[in-house]
């Protein structure tokens, strides 16, 4: 029954085919796993990216607490600074109603409410749900009041716009305003001596033009009644939010109005976004003095 080498080695021989084969069987099984579970390696490296700032982080948790409840922004914004995308995991954004201006969200979690977050950008976000990653463009005091200023991908924004047709419209804009802010010499100063807040003679007289790359977002009405009793329309430079520079009054006339558009306005929509001509009359440490303001609808 046997063959003569069988009957030679005996069962030694079929001892080292079954050792065999389940050697080849070990190897197979190692090298196909990875390709048969692609999802879980990437699963884990997703989760172990550290650039993106993760809600249940204690320093998010701590800065939150010391924002909501003791008014010191300041952990909080550093955080945002170190994450320029967040995750918002579990958590859902839901806007609140019957507020005039920008849209104000809070973020809604399964054991706490985050309110405190606004977006000022043209399109009406129709599905905040849909959000799953944003980022903040810094603090804004509107009243007494800090509100974080929402920023979005432009993935993420068709989504939430529900405008997924709009690409290529959204594509052109963007090349505009690259070009825009590249070509405005008078802006790029600005934005080089705001990254560097220091006091220093100004060129005075020069105009800078905040164009449709850095519209003004307009914050409010505010008065310094104790030095000058001069009212003032306060503006904010979208494109740097996190420079005191940014924050920009412009002087009201005798009857407190401004002039958009050649035309004075007593009042202007809380979240409105201007283009503006300014001249520098000063630059400080902590805030730059302008003069001739024109401001133009954008």
């Amino acid at each position: 029954m046997f063959s003569p080498i069988l009957k030679y080695f005996g069962p030694s021989i079929l001892v080292h085919r079954f050792s065999l084969a389940l050697w080849l069987i070990a190897a197979v099984s190692l090298i196909s796993f990875p390709l048969l579970h692609p999802e879980a390696e990437e699963k884990e490296t997703v989760s172990q990216d550290s650039s993106f700032g993760d809600l249940n982080d204690p320093d998010f948790v701590s800065g939150w607490k010391k924002y909501s409840q003791e008014k010191d922004a300041r952990p909080l914004k550093q955080w945002f600074q170190t994450y320029p995308k967040v995750l918002t995991g579990d958590c859902k954004f839901r806007s609140l109603p019957d507020l005039e201006g920008p849209q104000y969200f809070s973020l809604d979690c399964a054991d706490k409410k985050l309110p405190g977050f606004f977006f000022a950008g043209k399109d009406k976000i129709l599905y905040p749900d849909k959000i799953t990653s944003f980022h903040v463009k810094g603090p804004v005091k509107m009243g007494n009041m800090v509100y974080w200023q929402l920023g979005f991908s432009s993935d993420t924004l068709r989504l939430a716009t529900g405008k997924f047709s709009s690409v290529s419209a959204n594509d052109k804009k963007s090349k505009i305003n690259d070009k825009a802010s590249t070509e405005n010499f008078g802006l790029q100063y600005f934005l080089s001596i705001a990254r560097h807040p220091a006091s220093r003679p100004a060129p005075v007289g020069k105009e800078i033009f905040f164009d449709s790359s850095c519209p003004l977002l307009y914050l409010g009405k505010d008065a310094d009644f104790y030095w000058d009793k001069v009212l003032y329309f306060s503006f904010q430079a979208s494109c740097i939010p996190s420079s005191p520079y940014s924050w920009i009054r412009i002087k009201a006339d005798a009857a407190g109005n401004v002039q958009v558009d050649n035309k004075p306005f007593e009042s202007l929509e809380q979240g409105a976004r201007f283009l503006a001509k300014l001249k520098l009359q000063s630059i400080e440490k902590d805030k730059i003095i302008w003069s001739d303001a024109e401001l133009f609808h954008e």
